[in-house]
């Protein structure tokens, strides 16, 4: 159990600032695309952590990211490891998904690739889970990670009750 959340979200904020558009970002190396696919990665595991132990009111959980999704095309490539040629990219569908969906795609993630714009900050990325990997690989825009990472740094509940679960075995917290 998260004791004091406080220090997750201060370390969520520092995610905010570093993956936010800036005016002339620095040249995006090797090192720095594996970087901040890692940071993406850890900032999603640290608001799943935060969401799984209660600490987000219903504001939070019943946000919807806009994200699109791409179908896989059914041919997977042997010799090629996670390729973005097994999925339809010309084909977008724009959808909505819940934070913890996405955060979990990226936990579980079976492929992540971070896109470049033109003007060299990040665009998004794609990803998709080991569940979801025959099916679809999604897009999830920069703007939508970050809007994610700032109502996980401001959201409190102003409620908490808790209630043990006999199927489950196990206490569930509920926020207003």
């Amino acid at each position: 159990m998260v004791i004091e959340s406080r220090f997750w979200r201060e370390d969520l904020a520092e995610y905010v600032k570093e993956f936010k558009p800036v005016k002339n970002p620095a040249r995006r190396t090797e090192r720095v695309l594996v970087n901040f696919e890692k940071d993406v990665t850890m900032a999603l595991f640290m608001v799943r952590r935060l969401a799984e132990d209660g600490k987000f009111s219903t504001k939070f959980k019943n946000h919807r990211a806009k994200i699109l999704r791409f179908a896989f095309n059914g041919r997977p490539h042997r010799l090629r490891y996670k390729d973005l040629d097994e999925y339809e990219l010309e084909n977008e569908q724009p959808i909505l998904k819940g934070a913890i969906f996405v955060c979990n795609q990226f936990i579980h993630a079976h492929c992540t690739q971070a896109l470049v714009k033109e003007d060299r900050n990040w665009a998004g990325l794609y990803t998709n889970s080991d569940f979801e990997k025959r099916k679809w690989i999604y897009f999830v825009p920069i703007l939508e990670i970050v809007k994610i990472l700032e109502m996980a740094v401001e959201d409190f509940p102003s409620s908490v009750t808790w209630r043990y679960d006999p199927v489950a075995e196990d206490w569930l917290s509920e926020t207003d």
